[in-house]
């Protein structure tokens, strides 16, 4: 992952995340939930089937499956922002980077996997099962919790010293 740490591939990245998080958080999650798009969060940590029934009750769902795309783009450009991010600063300093850009990397996915469990769900909600709709929420959590511990090790980046070469 050598080609991500990259300070073009940072600034890039971190331009269309910017871009991607206001189209999804102020355009397509208040369309799609018909208000301020925080039940777009709700029904990922929800858990329970029948509440996840309840939230999307009042939803476009026709807008949530016709844009849903760009939330996949979303995950994407904010998964590669902050591995490279990540790697940058860990090869600028001089430190070794670790596990972390996988963890952002994994973020994006479960967000990948999160978005389609809920385009199952949404087409099929009667036949979904409660299982599988409480692991969607599993998944949406391991997200959720992996951000936290990105921005940690970014905090902690910064703050190291640069390693003069021996």
């Amino acid at each position: 992952m050598k080609f991500l740490a990259n300070k073009k591939i940072v600034i890039f990245t971190a331009i269309t995340t910017a871009i991607m998080a206001f189209i999804v958080m102020a355009l397509f999650d208040p369309l799609v939930d018909g208000k301020n798009g925080l039940d777009v969060i709700a029904l990922q940590l929800s858990f329970s089937k029948d509440v996840g029934e309840n939230i999307v009750s009042s939803w476009n769902i026709e807008a949530f499956k016709k844009w849903i795309v760009l939330d996949y783009i979303y995950a994407l450009s904010y998964m590669l922002f902050f591995a490279s991010l990540m790697l940058w600063l860990a090869r600028q300093k001089g430190v070794p980077s670790g596990i972390y850009p996988f963890i952002a990397i994994f973020a994006g996915v479960f967000d990948w996997i999160e978005n389609s469990l809920e385009l199952w769900f949404l087409n099929d909600i009667e036949g979904f099962s409660s299982t599988l709709f409480f692991i969607h929420s599993i998944v949406a959590s391991l997200k959720w919790l992996a951000l936290p511990v990105i921005v940690w090790r970014i905090v902690k980046l910064y703050r190291v010293k640069r390693v003069k070469n021996v």
